[in-house]
């Protein structure tokens, strides 16, 4: 039987983080510097990636430095947009870049990236958009408060995330054989 799902504030199942505000120098090699234009339909895009030099990965990550199973999402323009670091790529966030962990044993790594880009919490984030002259954004001092639905057993959320991990796979393999 199926557990029932419950709304909780994002806070309470993820630490939240921003990438910094500027943008360092790019070189042709070293790690990635991941922005909003690599968050494609759930996933990372590497296809125009740029990097950056050691040194300024060393800069760019003393706030954070991006692991695998790391939910990484736009708050500013591209809103709503959302993927899964995956194993072995080593980034740093660029502008207008958050990053979700989720606090272990309250919510599946990969269930969080699906929660966040479900209907529920896409209405959440637009419902809670701050409209500016230029640009929409999320307020991100707010974003804990958020609530995001998930069900209460953890293992129900991994048997989710699988099957929509597994049907994902199959329409991205889909697509790139179009």
């Amino acid at each position: 039987m199926a557990s029932e799902r419950r709304a909780v504030p994002i806070g309470e199942l993820a630490e939240i983080y921003d990438g910094p505000h500027a943008t360092p120098p790019k070189t042709s090699d070293g790690p990635v510097f991941l922005g909003i234009s690599n968050l494609a339909r759930g996933r990372i895009d590497l296809g125009n990636s740029e990097h950056l030099s050691e040194d300024d990965y060393t800069r760019w990550t003393r706030r954070v430095e991006p692991q695998s199973g790391d939910v990484v999402f736009s708050y500013e323009t591209r809103l709503g947009e959302a993927a899964i670091i995956p194993r072995g790529l080593r980034c740093c966030l660029g502008r207008r870049m958050g990053l979700l962990r989720a606090r272990p044993g309250k919510v599946d790594q990969r269930f969080l990236l699906y929660a966040y880009l479900g209907p529920e919490f896409q209405d959440t984030l637009r419902s809670r958009t701050i409209h500016g002259s230029t640009v929409d954004r999320i307020p991100l001092i707010d974003m804990p408060s958020f609530p995001i639905e998930v069900p209460a057993n953890i293992d129900e959320q991994r048997a989710i995330a699988h099957i929509l991990g597994t049907l994902d796979d199959k329409i991205e393999l889909n697509r790139r054989m179009n």
